[in-house]
């Protein structure tokens, strides 16, 4: 299973940086023409996308205290306290 998580040293996160080599150029290009390509600045969007704050995954929200002691072998039995559908508050 990849890491994504791993932590690096900064001597190390130097290193990797410098396998990429320096951008010494840009060009113009259109939405199409950029797939797979890196973008030289940041850019932000207009407004926020979606407008609502979104799960990616469906899943459900617990309070640290509420699962304490927990585990494979003693479980926390929680109960629903409610439904929230996408996009609402």
């Amino acid at each position: 299973m990849p890491r994504f998580l791993e932590a690096v040293t900064p001597d190390r996160a130097r290193e990797l940086l410098a396998l990429f080599g320096r951008i010494d150029r840009t060009e113009p290009l259109g939405l199409q023409e950029a797939l797979g390509r890196v973008i030289a600045r940041e850019l932000l969007a207009p407004e926020p996308l979606p407008a609502f704050g979104r799960s990616q995954m469906d899943g459900y929200a617990v309070r640290a205290a509420d699962t304490f002691g927990a585990g494979e072998s003693a479980p926390a039995y929680l109960a629903l306290a409610g439904r929230i559908a996408m996009g609402r508050p």
